[in-house]
């Protein structure tokens, strides 16, 4: 329990708990119960337990790391509100690229996809995570540590990112006015776990939906949303949900013709897939 960032995950899951417990009560209260689907939140919960035995383990390994890597750090920042508001606003952009780098390139999209697989919206579906995750997005923080900012001081932001990102995985908040281009809302998010075509690569922010904004990617919520993805596989099993588009790549990897195309295969984005599977490599 010496583990700063471990006793930090262990109250978000704790939190967690209580805002599914929440939410569950409310929607019955305003009889719009979203839990429904029992086998669909309890195979997002399933997901999110995996999830967690992978992530206990490797923030450990990851700390390690950022602190190794802050010794070689350019600046240093310490812990006056200002600087503490300037290192989330970096880990948000950050998490940004991440998020849109999971959804245009395919290797990623391998991992991240199983957080769309759910047609259904509530609390659980922000569980819904594959084990790789904990070994692929702390790649896209590196840098922090050597911009500064103290690993210890990331590990309680990360905390506190984790819980912005659940409450915005819900239908019982309607529209939030101005600001919905400001931070993530539910309606932004919504719109994020649609597979209306408007929708689709839209909405990438964690906590600020500015950088959607800026980056053009940013789209409303304007009809109702379809949630899943393009093709729903249809299952519940916790095992083919995490699994069924790495099985995808390896097979589309040993059809390969060529390294060239192997590598698109690996970097290009899920919709120029079909295309590759119909062109024959040249030699």
């Amino acid at each position: 329990m010496s583990n700063p960032n471990l006793i930090y995950l262990l109250y978000a899951i704790g939190f967690f708990g209580f805002l599914i417990l929440s939410e569950f009560l409310f929607g019955i209260y305003k009889n719009n119960n979203t839990y429904k689907n029992v086998k669909d939140a309890s195979s997002s919960l399933i997901q999110g337990g995996t999830y967690l035995l992978f992530q206990i383990p490797v923030i450990g390994f990851f700390l390690s790391i950022n602190l190794f890597l802050y010794e070689f750090r350019i600046f240093t920042f310490g812990n006056a509100w200002y600087e503490i508001f300037l290192c989330y606003i970096v880990m948000d952009f950050s998490y940004y690229w991440w998020h849109r780098a999971s959804h245009r390139i395919r290797f990623l999209w391998a991992n991240h996809i199983i957080h769309h697989t759910s047609e259904e919206m509530n609390f659980t579906t922000a569980l819904r995570q594959t084990f790789m995750t904990p070994f692929l997005r702390p790649f896209f923080y590196l840098h922090l540590p050597l911009l500064g900012f103290h690993p210890e001081l990331l590990g309680i932001l990360g905390g506190i990112g984790l819980l912005s990102a659940i409450w915005t995985h819900t239908k019982l908040i309607g529209k939030l006015g101005f600001l919905e281009k400001i931070i993530v809302t539910p309606a932004g998010h919504r719109v994020h776990h649609g597979s209306n075509p408007e929708y689709i690569d839209k909405n990438y922010g964690g906590t600020f939906m500015i950088w959607d904004v800026i980056f053009g990617t940013y789209q409303a919520e304007v009809t109702e949303v379809r949630y899943g993805i393009t093709t729903n596989i249809n299952t519940y099993n916790p095992i083919k949900i995490a699994t069924h588009e790495y099985v995808s790549w390896i097979k589309d990897l040993f059809r390969s013709e060529s390294l060239s195309k192997a590598l698109k295969f690996t970097f290009y984005g899920p919709e120029k897939l079909e295309e590759l599977r119909q062109i024959k490599s040249t030699k």
